[in-house]
């Protein structure tokens, strides 16, 4: 008989104990459990002497498995995340002007021909330093070219030097750095979220350390893409 009794309070305490670790149940809630399975309902007090009991090692285990199981699934969320807020830095873009010099010009409004200052383009080695690929410039020479009604010509200065305009000669996909900054915070964070799941921040200051590094890690990521381009 004092078998039987141990075996059944043994099964309570393995049950209020599961009810705790595994499902986060206070007192209350493991009180109206045992009412629910059929079981007498309880004093408040018997529960928390079951809860003081040192747990089963099936417990255990199954504490362990589920806790196991719950950090999977946080680790899996956060790779995803991860992967999702790193392909979206890599398509961060916006279009932005391409703004350029070109040399002014104006039309030949006269009935007839005329003759202006002739000119040549200047080629890629001499171009100054601060020019682009977008850019034209030009020099004037000492021969003249026939313009005719309605075609159009380069413009001097009074010092006989090009006149030159700023103009929107493209526009292009570049890098948007604010978004992609945002996104690398994010990267992070999933990093971190997946390293504590896993149990490697063991301290505020190694999480401190471990961001650090996981953010030099995507700063380098950065570098080796901008070479490749």
């Amino acid at each position: 008989m004092t078998d039987s009794r141990t075996s059944a309070r043994d099964r309570r305490v393995t049950l209020a104990l599961k009810w705790k670790h595994l499902d986060g149940c206070d007192v209350d809630e493991i009180q109206d459990r045992f009412v629910e399975h059929g079981y007498d309902e309880y004093a408040r007090s018997t529960i928390r002497g079951y809860l003081n009991e040192a747990p089963k090692e099936e417990v255990i285990e199954q504490i362990e498995k589920e806790q196991a199981h719950v950090r999977e699934r946080i680790i899996d969320r956060h790779e995803r995340l991860y992967d999702r807020a790193r392909e979206a830095e890599l398509s961060a873009t916006e279009r932005e002007k391409v703004v350029a010099l070109r040399p002014a010009s104006t039309t030949n409004h006269k009935d007839h021909p005329i003759e202006v200052p002739d000119w040549e383009v200047l080629d890629e080695e001499e171009l100054p330093p601060e020019a682009t690929p977008y850019d034209k410039r030009i020099r004037f020479t000492d021969e003249t070219r026939r313009v005719d009604s309605g075609e159009s010509y380069y413009v001097q200065d009074p010092d006989g030097d090009p006149i030159y305009k700023k103009m929107v000669a493209a526009v292009e996909e570049v890098a948007d750095m604010k978004q992609r900054s945002f996104l690398r915070r994010e990267q992070s964070h999933h990093l971190e979220q997946q390293g504590e799941a896993a149990g490697i921040y063991e301290d505020d200051e190694g999480a401190t350390v471990n961001v650090n590094v996981h953010e030099e890690l995507l700063a380098g990521m950065d570098a080796a893409e901008d070479a490749d381009e």
